[in-house]
């Protein structure tokens, strides 16, 4: 009995945890995503030590990340939702022998819950356990609905960048538009990289459309310009996880700030 009720805590700690991860990450708009960029990191990791060199691997960093996100997700909240029903041997019978199903298809029961497909050939009779299927129905449904738009709004803030980098290269760094209408653009992406981070992690054939590698190529190319320089600085310092060592960026000349964007980039690079 100890073992079970223990097996359900964790089940519970493990939905708890991936609840408020998906919630900060899909629909908190804020950098802060302990989970799940932890998954980012080392899917990116991995995939850059094991994908060749070529247009391939430019295509798919982005995907990949997103997708094992997706799938820790789907993964922990199925384990969670079957050690919960561990609590107890008669929480999920099989509809034909009424017998206790198991672990194995406990974890199937729970995959057809999430997936909104129902039950599947299992049945709880209980009302506590059916209060509970519910939940995690509502709960399947809730992540998959809100996984779509997370995607959805990942893949345009990756458009929007890569578009503001197109129009940038129209205009000189000295220019009334790249003060006017660039920068403060720039100040928009930013902001929604910061609710929609993962966006980073695409990559592009062109390298002029690589996002992370160009904004170090715009501090490159406004440095000259003190004015140009200051509004580029302000619109990037609230990059996620652009910080600086002491943990300030003020202090910084604008060669160590450059200096401190390009070994930031470097972590988004392939």
């Amino acid at each position: 009995m100890f073992i079970s009720f223990a097996l359900g805590a964790v089940g519970v700690a493990i939905l708890v945890l991936v609840l408020l991860d998906f919630l900060y990450t899909a629909i908190g708009a804020a950098p802060v995503a302990p989970l799940s960029e932890r998954v980012a990191r080392a899917a990116f990791f991995v995939f850059t030590k094991i994908m060749p060199q070529g247009k391939t691997r430019h295509r798919l960093s982005g995907p990949v990340v997103m997708t094992a996100i997706a799938v820790t997700w789907i993964v922990l909240v199925s384990l969670g939702w079957t050690l919960v029903f561990q609590i107890s041997t008669d929480a999920v019978m099989m509809t034909e022998s009424e017998r206790p199903a198991g672990f194995v298809r406990d974890f199937a029961f729970v995959g057809h819950l999430l997936s909104t497909l129902g039950g599947g050939p299992f049945q709880t009779e209980n009302p506590f356990w059916l209060v509970l299927s519910v939940l995690a129905g509502v709960n399947g449904m809730v992540i998959l609905t809100l996984s779509v738009s997370f995607v959805l709004s990942t893949t345009t803030t990756v458009a929007q960048a890569r578009g503001l980098l197109t129009k940038a290269s129209m205009f000189d760094a000295d220019s009334a538009e790249m003060n006017s209408i660039i920068l403060p653009e720039l100040a928009d992406l930013v902001s929604n990289l910061n609710a929609m981070q993962f966006a980073l992690y695409y990559s592009a054939e062109h390298p002029a459309r690589r996002v992370p590698p160009a904004m170090v190529e715009m501090a490159q190319r406004v440095a000259p310009y003190p004015e140009a320089m200051r509004r580029l600085r302000i619109a990037l310092e609230p990059l996620p996880g652009f910080m600086a060592p002491q943990g300030t960026l003020d202090q910084l000349t604008d060669a160590e700030f450059t200096a401190r964007l390009r070994e930031w980039a470097e972590q988004y690079s392939l």
